[in-house]
């Protein structure tokens, strides 16, 4: 499992403020995601590499599989949750297929609804440890660590898409 961030002390997290968090990349990507065309957005970014569809697919797949955890740690404490397989993920939902518009607007909701599953976690369960892909982690570095890797893949896209960050 790779980690996006290190982590800030658990007791020093607060869901809104982690639901916050992710409502604001929300908010300050969708303006310029809207912008890339259906053709931009079907080119990938060099040869062997997904295009922005694929992308924002992958980071769909992130949302799907991360609510579940995020659920399931909160229900039990101590579970081992699986990973996923990123690449076959985003090869069998045919992202790269669908329009732009569809991608986004799936991409969006879904994040939504994360960030208002989030600011309804107890405080107290974002100790929750659990392990995902066999690597020990709290309910409230999960959380963190799922928005600092939206933020990096937009980080990315920006570039190689050529919008100034």
């Amino acid at each position: 499992m790779v980690r996006y961030t290190q982590g800030a002390e658990v007791k020093l997290l607060d869901p809104v403020e982690l639901s916050e968090r992710l409502s604001a990349v929300l908010r300050s990507a969708m303006p310029w995601l809207v912008t890339i065309s259906e053709a931009e957005a079907s080119v990938p970014e060099r040869e062997g590499k997904w295009c922005a569809k694929e992308v924002i697919g992958h980071l769909i797949d992130s949302a799907v599989n991360n609510l579940g955890r995020l659920v399931r740690l909160q229900i039990e404490e101590g579970q081992s949750l699986p990973g996923y397989q990123q690449m076959d993920w985003v090869k069998l939902q045919h992202y790269a297929e669908r329009e732009w518009a569809q991608v986004l607007a799936l991409w969006f909701a879904l994040n939504e609804h994360l960030a208002w599953t989030i600011a309804h976690v107890e405080k107290l369960r974002l100790a929750n440890h659990g392990v995902v892909a066999g690597e020990p982690l709290t309910l409230g570095f999960l959380i963190e660590d799922y928005v600092a890797h939206m933020e990096h893949h937009l980080r990315a896209m920006r570039l190689w898409l050529g919008s100034a960050v």
